[in-house]
C-alpha cells in the first residue's frame, strides 16, 4: 500500500493519481428529492456494513472503495445510477448496460426505488469481496 503524503489516503499503487480528500456526501445530496436520498442512504448503509469502505464524494458522484473502487454512483434528478464492478457477467433486466475489460465486468443500473436496491445488494457484496481479492 502507498499512502499519499498530503491527504493520508492509502492506495495499492505508488503515486496513484487522485484528488486529495474524500469530499462531502451532503454536498452531493443537497437539493435532491427525498426518494433519491433514500435510495442513496440504503446503498451506503448496506455497503458500509460489509467492512472497511472509504466513501469518496465529488460533485454528483460517489465512489465506494476497499483497496479498489468496487461500486460508483451518479446522483441524478430522479434516480441513482449505480455501476457495480465484479468478475463475471450477470444477466438481469435491471442492468441497462454491461461493459467488460480484462479485469472486471461493470454492470450499470438506474435505481428509482428501494425494491431495486434489494435486487442489487448481493452484487454489491460480491463486488466488495471481488475488490479485496484483486
Amino acid at each position: 500500500m502507498w499512502k499519499c503524503p498530503k491527504c493520508n489516503r492509502e492506495f495499492t499503487r505508488r503515486n496513484q493519481r487522485h484528488a486529495c480528500g474524500t469530499g462531502d456526501r451532503e454536498h452531493v445530496l443537497r437539493n435532491r428529492p427525498d426518494s433519491v436520498v433514500e435510495i442513496y442512504n440504503a446503498i451506503e448503509d448496506f455497503v458500509m456494513s460489509l467492512g472497511t469502505v472509504e466513501v469518496v464524494a465529488r460533485e454528483r458522484y460517489v465512489l465506494f472503495r476497499s483497496t479498489r473502487i468496487f461500486t460508483d454512483l451518479s446522483i441524478m434528478k430522479d434516480a441513482v445510477r449505480v455501476a457495480i464492478h465484479i468478475g463475471r457477467k450477470v444477466d438481469d433486466p435491471i442492468f441497462i448496460k454491461t461493459v467488460s475489460d480484462d479485469k472486471k465486468v461493470t454492470h450499470v443500473a438506474k435505481l428509482r426505488d428501494l425494491i431495486e436496491v434489494e435486487v442489487i445488494k448481493p452484487l454489491l457484496e460480491e463486488a466488495y469481496h471481488f475488490s479485496l481479492a484483486l
